[in-house]
């Protein structure tokens, strides 16, 4: 069981001042950031000066200090990942961001998966450097420092804030991603059960407001809104998502708990302005602000930020040195305009990794590449931000390249599993080099990826054949999670970033963009501002788990009569949610699962001869 610690933190004249009469409106902002992962000089293009032209730790230190200036009550919070991802992350483990968010008096910083990619030691190392004595409170409620007690002087599951008569309980949560390495801290899967017990605990201790800094993801925050009773506002991060409006969700406690979710990279910083009165949160205005140019660099902390750089250079080279120049943008998404689900990034990094292997067949995933080369000049920084995930602490580089073999009835295995458990979520979505096919999510789980568009380099796909493969460390890490067998893994002991870099540098330009190695059939197209719908589709039920409520969402190619019925686990029957006609495009209906007790249901939906079906799930 967790042992809760508190930390009360008291505005430094609250011993005197009397509480705010009955009535009285306290007005408090809220900024609120997440998911940096070491991007303190900027993200983006550059300007002839290799300097970026948005983001950057710099702009954020002056809009901080402008909102303080005008607004009462501000509070800053990080949401956690401030690990993993830039340089400074590799040469520093991000000390130096930990002590320019502590010189901001930041309120709290949510304790990100990957905070302990290096594991515990290092992370308690760059807090000790990067605080000194002016400690930021790190927060975690479903953390056990048991196995590791010195980072108990950081990491607390809750503190306590007080604004003159308003108390604000503010608490973290920590996703538990099997990339990151915590032991011998354990991160408790039992989330929801930490946030009900800490949301209680606070409100036991006369908090007025509670403030959740979630690095779950958006979808969790979702679920967590809608059966904790009393959080007021969940500031989010995890899954880099971006909300240009909060979004609200029906609290059981009686009301609305607004969630943020600020992007990643200090590209932008949430402004949530709400006042508290009699009990209640009465949201004000919010606003999602780009650090761009029009706010100008703290200078102090500018010069601060680069007076690292040449640290990096004597670790690694002059990774600031151009090495290319790309003709366009090379992003690590793709256009949902069309069918083609490649990206240019994935393209690119697994290109490299058969340039570097001589493999048949290079692999990747959507959630290991990470940043956007952009268009211009291409250093050594650029490359390690498009793929930065891992430590190796020989190379203080990431993760290394490795070579396997595996068979094709075992990679179709693999593929068709993706596409089963993690069908709509694009972190895990594969990428390839030398091996093109088409899937179809419409089809029965276990038959999407379509056999006959399969071919690895211009030859039909055999299951028989016993293909050569490589990836990087974590990605087999990911293979063996799968249960796929591989044989033959042989390290190469040279570093992903090394591999991409040489390859790059091959090129005077670089020209990447999506071509079509993975195709999608039946897909949702989005054109403009005009969506089409080319096929009948059933999507996953929001927010899932859920209690009582559930949207499900659907697209009709044609107007048509759409019947939804819910099943138990057993098959039986237990509703009918809709039976009725139907425009062509794309709805949404509510389903209240009131009576029904906790457990994996089914939804199927039913127009002419199409018929689909989805799980969902209840939780009391």
């Amino acid at each position: 069981m967790i042992k809760f610690k508190i930390l009360y933190i008291i505005s430094g004249l609250f011993l005197l001042i009397s509480p705010a009469s009955q009535g009285t409106e306290v007005p408090f902002t809220i900024i609120h950031f997440s998911d940096s992962h070491s991007y303190i000089l900027g993200v983006g293009e550059r300007n002839p000066q290799n300097e970026y032209l948005k983001g950057g730790i710099a702009r954020l230190a002056t809009f901080i200090a402008n909102t303080r200036s005008t607004d009462s009550n501000v509070m800053v919070f990080h949401s956690g990942d401030v690990f993993t991802g830039d340089f400074y992350f590799n040469k520093y483990f991000s000390f130096p961001e930990y002590d320019v968010l502590s010189k901001l008096n930041l309120d709290a910083i949510a304790v990100g998966n990957h905070e302990f990619d290096a594991g515990p030691q290092v992370l308690y190392n760059s807090l000790d450097s990067g605080f000194h004595k002016n400690a930021v409170p790190l927060v975690s409620a479903n953390l056990n420092l048991n196995g590791f007690p010195a980072l108990n002087e950081f990491i607390y599951p809750y503190i306590i804030k007080q604004y003159d008569s308003v108390k604000v309980g503010i608490f973290g949560l920590t996703i538990n991603d099997p990339s990151s390495n915590p032991f011998p801290v354990v991160i408790s899967d039992s989330v929801i059960q930490a946030a009900n017990a800490t949301t209680t605990a606070l409100i036991n201790q006369g908090c007025d407001v509670i403030i959740c800094l979630s690095h779950m993801g958006y979808e969790f925050d979702n679920l967590m809104a809608s059966v904790v009773p009393g959080i007021h506002i969940i500031l989010g991060g995890h899954d880099h998502f971006t909300t240009a409006q909060p979004v609200f969700v029906p609290n059981p406690a009686g009301f609305s708990t607004i969630i943020c979710h600020p992007g990643s990279h200090y590209r932008f910083a949430g402004r949530l302005r709400f006042e508290y009165e009699n009990g209640t949160v009465e949201f004000k205005n919010y606003s999602l602000v780009e650090m761009q140019q029009g706010i100008p660099e703290n200078t102090e902390i500018k010069n601060y930020v680069n007076s690292f750089k040449q640290g990096i250079r004597n670790k690694y080279g002059d990774v600031f040195q151009k090495v290319s120049y790309a003709k366009r943008n090379i992003p690590p998404s793709w256009n949902d305009s069309g069918s083609f689900r490649d990206t240019p990034l994935g393209n690119l990094v697994t290109d490299a990794h058969r340039n570097l292997t001589n493999t048949q067949i290079s692999m990747t995933a959507v959630g290991l590449t990470a940043e956007t080369i952009y268009k211009g000049d291409v250093t050594g920084y650029d490359v390690l931000r498009a793929s930065p995930y891992g430590y190796d602490t020989t190379t203080g580089l990431g993760f290394n390249m490795m070579k396997f073999n595996i068979t094709g009835a075992e990679l179709k295995r693999g593929l068709e599993l993706i596409f089963a458990i993690a069908a709509n979520n694009v972190s895990y979505f594969p990428q390839f080099a030398g091996l093109r096919f088409d899937y179809d999510k419409t089809l029965p789980i276990g038959q999407r990826v379509i056999p006959s568009s399969m071919f690895v380099n211009d030859t039909a796909f055999s299951g028989a054949t016993n293909y050569s493969a490589s990836a990087n460390a974590g990605l087999l890490l990911a293979l063996s999670q799968l249960g796929l067998q591989i044989t033959n893994l042989t390290p190469t002991f040279i570093p992903e970033y090394t591999c991409i870099k040489n390859y790059v540098s091959t090129f005077d330009t670089l020209d990447y963009v999506s071509t079509g190695r993975i195709k999608e059939v039946n897909a949702t197209f989005i054109s403009g501002s005009a969506t089409t719908f080319s096929e009948y589709k059933l999507y996953n039920n929001y927010p899932n788990p859920f209690n009582p409520e559930t949207n499900i969402r659907f697209s009709l190619p044609k107007n048509g009569n759409v019947v939804i019925k819910i099943f138990d686990i057993s098959g039986k029957e237990i509703a009918e949610a809709v039976n009725k006609f139907y425009r062509a495009g794309e709805h949404t209906l509510k389903f209240d699962a009131k009576g029904l007790s906790s457990g994996v249901y089914f939804y199927r939906m039913t127009v002419g001869e199409y018929v689909e079906t989805r799980r969902m799930v209840v939780v009391r």
